[in-house]
């Protein structure tokens, strides 16, 4: 196999060619040059209290949560997110902390002694956050991290706990029935990673969504947090009203379409578009700031139809006032509704793959009543979902005797 001769290849043998004491004043400026970017790393402000979130600020919701925590007083919060070997799509989610690939690689060393300097931790996924964030586990990180006096917290997002097989016998119409693919097998592999954590971890647990109460028992709701104000329709934020157009409308925006059921959603929207009765619109690859524009001219938005729950973008299409369409379990919508301070059921129309056509004709026909569902989104929003909850659950955890030492 011939080799290549591109400019990196050529620039590495040339290093590499370097006498041993020459490569390694090389490899000690790389060094500091990393270390440096990781002192840069902003400063926590002197609080009682000092949180990090992360590694992973999956969906953004790292950096929701740290602002939520900062509602509490005397807590200081931040959210990190880590440099990914492959990137892929980037939905340009904020996060207060960001560690390169070459911090990781080189300059890892004062951003550990200013984590071992916080009060908590609350590690995504299972995750590592003192070194190789990507490779390790937080069950790695519990000796030193206790031991500076840092307590930890297990955050589970969803499909790296939520067993497929489980999934399967319990949802009618489970995306993980029928024969595996490679892909399913990864996932499930992924999950017996992750059950193998929580299983060693004797720490606080918390779920973002009420589906995963059921496979992380023990574990707190931990409420996905949006930015209501930015995606309500109103003053400075121009939208229409659902459903007032004649052609209304429908958004999907699957992040995994096998997950999202968008196969069964596309084949009735094509159908429904064909009849000139919906405008579709999908979305993929949208940078979340962009998101609230998509919503506040949208009239409907599908989610997912085969899972069973409720995540991010039903939290921030209800906030959008949209008329949300998605599949809840029975068991999801009752915890729901009992979550809710007012105990309302979550505005959120009922739709799986047999029965989405029949609803969006009946909602075609019917537009006044399902105006009405779309018009308790923001206010269901702003009750569960804009960080007030989520600083209730994590002042809980901090003032538990645990915590306290």
């Amino acid at each position: 196999m011939a080799a290549s001769s591109g400019p990196a290849q050529w620039a590495y043998r040339a290093f590499r060619a370097l006498p041993s004491p020459v490569r390694g004043l090389g490899d000690a400026a790389l060094r500091l040059r990393a270390e440096r970017a990781a002192r840069a790393l902003p400063a926590f402000p002197e609080e009682p209290t000092r949180l990090l979130i992360g590694p992973l600020n999956t969906a953004g919701q790292a950096h929701r949560w740290a602002q939520a925590a900062r509602q509490v007083p005397g807590v200081a919060a931040k959210s990190l997110n880590v440099e990914r070997r492959s990137t892929g799509v980037s939905y340009g989610y904020e996060t207060d902390w960001f560690l390169s690939r070459k911090v990781q690689l080189r300059g890892m060393r004062p951003y550990q002694e200013r984590v071992l300097g916080l009060t908590h931790v609350l590690a995504e996924s299972g995750r590592a956050v003192l070194d190789h964030p990507l490779d390790r586990t937080i069950i790695e990180d519990l000796p030193r991290l206790r031991a500076a006096g840092v307590d930890v917290g297990l955050l589970i997002h969803g499909s790296e706990l939520r067993d497929l097989r489980e999934h399967a016998e319990a949802y009618p119409h489970s995306p993980f029935q029928g024969e595996w693919d490679e892909r399913w097998r990864r996932m499930q592999a992924t999950v017996e990673r992750t059950r193998a954590v929580v299983e060693q971890f004797d720490g606080e647990l918390f779920v973002p969504t009420h589906d995963m109460l059921d496979f992380v028992p023990g574990a707190a709701l931990l409420p996905i947090v949006v930015d209501v104000d930015r995606f309500t329709v109103g003053p400075g934020n121009p939208g229409v009203q659902a459903l007032e157009r004649e052609q209304p409308v429908v958004l999907h925006a699957p992040t995994n379409p096998r997950l999202k059921g968008t196969d069964a959603i596309e084949r009735v929207l094509h159908r429904l578009e064909g009849e000139g009765l919906v405008a579709y619109r999908r979305l993929q690859g949208i940078p979340n700031a962009q998101m609230p524009t998509f919503l506040q001219d949208a009239d409907v938005v599908i989610d997912q139809i085969v899972l069973g729950n409720a995540a991010t973008l039903t939290a921030e299409a209800t906030a959008a006032g949209r008329l949300v369409i998605g599949h809840l379990s029975p068991g999801v919508r009752d915890r729901m509704t009992a979550f809710d301070p007012g105990g309302h059921e979550p505005p959120i129309v009922e739709a799986d793959p047999d029965t989405l056509e029949e609803v969006l004709r009946q909602i075609l026909g019917d537009r006044s009543t399902y105006q009405e569902i779309a018009a308790q989104g923001p206010a269901w929003a702003r009750r569960n979902h804009d960080g007030t909850r989520a600083a209730s659950v994590l002042a809980a955890w901090f003032k538990s005797p645990q915590s306290l030492g």
